[in-house]
């Protein structure tokens, strides 16, 4: 090979290398930290701020009225509260789903999902359960989101994904 042959392969490669890992790549998650925003896809997702504590005090409503439930998390268990924003910039629908806290040791904990039916009334709304967010083009939420864990574990990251015609990941580093 001459040598300029060698330099148009060298600088072929290296221009393949660029583009290769200047786009963005789906199942590679974005990592953020607690009150920043991240944009994946044209949606704009902040974990504004975690809390924990030993029960949750919930308001359950319909058309009628309001019922306030407390829940204890019971002996060694507390509850980790992420109050999280989400905007959608995109021209098109994005769905949002929750995903899963995971400690420091890597254990996974899933949204606590209530199961309290109130006499004479099918279903009542809550603020803490597992959110599938289908959002239109410019509309937003806040939405709170209650894990059950340990009273020894410390949560790490919050993991939850976007999509549309594909499937975005992103985390949120917990700890400070």
């Amino acid at each position: 090979m001459k040598k300029w042959e060698i330099g148009v392969l060298i600088g072929f490669f290296a221009v393949f290398i660029i583009l290769f890992f200047s786009v963005e790549s789906p199942w590679q998650p974005k990592t953020s930290k607690v009150g920043e925003i991240v944009w994946i896809d044209e949606v704009g997702i902040s974990v504004d701020s975690v809390s924990v504590d030993e029960r949750l005090l919930i308001d359950f409503w319909d058309d009628n009225r309001t019922i306030v439930k407390e829940y204890e998390a019971g002996a060694g268990w507390k509850f980790v509260i992420l109050d999280v924003f989400v905007s959608n910039h995109a021209n098109e629908n994005r769905s949002f789903y929750t995903g899963w806290i995971e400690d420091e040791n890597g254990a996974i904990y899933q949204e606590y999902k209530l199961r309290d039916y109130t006499p004479g009334t099918p279903y009542l709304f809550h603020q803490y359960k597992s959110y599938i967010l289908n959002l239109l083009p410019d509309e937003a939420e806040f939405i709170s989101i209650a894990y059950k864990m340990p009273t020894n574990a410390v949560p790490e990251k919050f993991h939850y994904s976007i999509d549309n015609s594909k499937t975005w990941y992103g985390e949120v580093i917990l700890k400070k």
